[in-house]
């Protein structure tokens, strides 16, 4: 299968990956002002996602083909 042919995928993963990761670091951010405990029980599954779709779109294979 060709890289061009899950272009779409990957765009869509890597522009989920990126807001997710933003609004991580921004609840990261903010809990650790705010609530440290419960904002990174909050902020770390998210960030972890966002890892996830970001590396999921650099992968060779198209990952739901």
């Amino acid at each position: 299968m060709s890289a061009r042919s899950c272009l779409a995928e990957r765009l869509s993963s890597f522009s989920a990956g990126s807001i997710l990761l933003v609004l991580g670091a921004i609840v990261a951010v903010f809990s650790l002002i705010t609530l440290p405990f419960i904002g990174l029980i909050v902020a770390a599954p998210v960030i972890a996602s966002a890892v996830f779709l970001l590396v999921a779109a650099r992968r060779a294979e198209c990952p739901l083909a």
